[in-house]
């Protein structure tokens, strides 16, 4: 971070150098002054997109791919508590998360099945559960 801001204070200096010896007193705003501005906009906002990309890459920012552990779902109870479904392996697990703890709740022994599952069917299956779900013969 350091020698960022000296980088900046280096470009800075130039601009400051001239409003103080008043070499340009007459106009503030010219063109070399602005290009200062801008560079240095620049400059920081190209610093900060190159932070967050380091911090994706090596902090893994977002969620896990793969692994065995897997959140099949979540259910909102109040403001600081839900209950996280979660799978590992062939278990299921169903956890309570409130600000600063987890609790074990209940493993399941019936597998749930998870949209991804439901995804899975293919175009025959369903379209023969929609029919006989109105009333069709198929």
């Amino acid at each position: 971070m350091r020698y960022i801001f000296t980088t900046l204070a280096f470009f800075a200096l130039p601009a400051h150098g001239d409003a103080i010896s008043g070499g340009s007193r007459s106009s503030l705003l010219t063109s070399d002054y602005l290009l200062q501005i801008v560079g240095s906009f620049f400059l920081v906002i190209c610093v900060l997109v190159a932070v967050l990309a380091l911090l994706k890459k090596y902090n893994a920012v977002g969620p896990a791919s793969g692994g065995h552990l897997r959140i099949l779902g979540t259910q909102q109870l109040g403001q600081r508590e839900k209950v996280v479904l979660l799978q590992v392996g062939n278990e299921q697990l169903l956890v309570g998360v409130a600000s600063g703890s987890v609790n074990y709740l209940h493993s399941l022994s019936d597998l749930v099945s998870t949209p991804e599952d439901d995804a899975s069917r293919s175009f025959r299956d369903v379209w023969r559960y929609a029919s006989n779900s109105r009333g069709g013969n198929a």
